[in-house]
């Protein structure tokens, strides 16, 4: 795979990503129902499961050939917690870094300040896609005591915060000084674009 198809690939999750985050809020900020509360909630949690596995195997897109290096069986991977461990091992900095644009200088280069704090990071992907999972399976009816699964935060909160990991964010590139900035919503036409850039601060 060319680092090309590699990042149209990535912007193609992306996309992916933004309608999936749609059918949530949609859900729980429009009254979207599909006649059940329970049901409700069920869907919710498929997409906002999904949602996350699209930020892993998009990680997977920006580093490939790494991957592919130590799992030949790579494309029948499907659990996004372990995905994501795997890709740490290999690539510690695989994680998408949220980031914000601050200016631009007198030579055209342009400068991201790093975004600190409301975003999901690396362990509240886990801890999020793990209760996801937890609404997935049919209850076992011989069970008597209730399901109840406790989110720590709203689902908009959760969303709010996907929204910010990703809105601008680099992809750094397993073995290279390369980065993918990603925009989410291009203003010249609201897709998702990407370009390849290499970071002029080594602290990046």
């Amino acid at each position: 795979m060319t680092p090309t198809s590699g990042l149209v690939m990535y912007c193609n999750c992306m996309e992916e990503v933004k309608l999936r985050v749609g059918v949530i809020l949609a859900v729980v900020e429009k009254g979207l129902t599909v006649g059940r509360e329970d049901f409700d909630a069920e869907l919710v949690c498929v997409q906002m499961r999904k949602t996350l596995e699209l930020i892993a195997f998009a990680s997977l897109t920006a580093n490939q050939a790494r991957y592919a290096e130590a799992h030949a069986d790579f494309e029948s991977h499907w659990n996004a917690k372990r995905l994501l461990a795997n890709l740490e091992r290999l690539h510690p900095q695989f994680y998408p870094k949220p980031v914000q644009f601050e200016r631009q200088d007198e030579k055209g280069i342009k400068h991201f300040a790093n975004v600190t704090d409301g975003y999901l990071t690396r362990e509240e992907f886990v801890t999020l896609y793990q209760k996801c999972s937890e609404v997935l399976h049919a209850r076992n009816p011989f069970r008597s005591e209730s399901r109840v699964i406790n989110f720590g935060r709203s689902i908009r909160e959760w969303v709010g915060r996907i929204q910010k990991l990703l809105a601008v964010h680099y992809m750094r590139l397993a073995g290279s000084e390369k980065l993918w900035v990603v925009f989410m919503q291009h203003p010249e036409d609201g897709k998702v674009h990407a370009l390849t850039s290499e970071p002029v601060d080594a602290a990046i």
